[in-house]
Formats: C-alpha cells, sequence, structure tokens
C-alpha cells in the first residue's frame, strides 16, 4: 500500500468518527490540542498523524487505533444498522453495556428481550 493509499483510509476513518461523535473539526482540534489546520490536513488526506496522534485520537473516539489506520469492509452487513449502534454506543455507556450483556445471554433469555422490544418500540 503506498503512503497516500494510506493517507486516504485514514482520512475516511477520521471523518466517519469525527461524524458518528457528531462533532466539528475544529472542536476535535480543540479537545485534544491539536492544530485545527493540521487535522484538517489529516482528514483531507493530505498527510497523516504519528503513532502519538492517532493513539490520542482513538482514545478521544473510544475506538482502537486500527479503526482509524484499517480499511474496514463490511461483507453483507446493514450499513445503516451499524452506523446507528455505533452512534449510541458513543454517546450512551448503557446501551453499550447492555449490548455487551445481552450478547452473552444464553438464547432464550435473548428472545425474551427481543419479544419485550418488538412490543415496547415496534
Amino acid at each position: 500500500m503506498t503512503d497516500n493509499e494510506q493517507k486516504q483510509i485514514f482520512a475516511k476513518n477520521l471523518n466517519k468518527y469525527i461524524s458518528l461523535n457528531q462533532k466539528q473539526q475544529k472542536e476535535v482540534a480543540e479537545d485534544l490540542g491539536i492544530n485545527p489546520t493540521t487535522l484538517n490536513m489529516w482528514c483531507n488526506g493530505n498527510s497523516m498523524p504519528g503513532t502519538g496522534k492517532i493513539r490520542k485520537l482513538a482514545d478521544y473516539f473510544r475506538i482502537g487505533m486500527s479503526d482509524l489506520t484499517d480499511e474496514k469492509v463490511i461483507v453483507d452487513i446493514d450499513t445503516d444498522f451499524t452506523d446507528t449502534v455505533m452512534k449510541i454506543a458513543i454517546s450512551d455507556k448503557r446501551f453499550a453495556e447492555i449490548v455487551i450483556g445481552y450478547s452473552k445471554l444464553p438464547t432464550d433469555k435473548k428472545d425474551l428481550i427481543c419479544d419485550f422490544f418488538e412490543k415496547f418500540i415496534l
């Protein structure tokens, strides 16, 4: 992979997480003490931060560094569902804990919870 391709992947991922968190570039830059022009260059794929800044961004968005640096290929997964879950999980820790807890339940308990949500929400 070329440096330019890596910059484009990073830019795409960074923009995704800025958007998912309903932030503006300027706000992220201020929160992290990064020059807004520098952040904009990363968002446009003109340059790429070093490992320390990637870690800082990943910690800020509560994601792994590879979520920013690696190209994500989603196969047979509804993107709208994925984006919605990500948005909710980022803004509501309780939701994330509920989803993790749900994933560990036996099938019969999962069915009960799904039945409840279908009646309550749908």
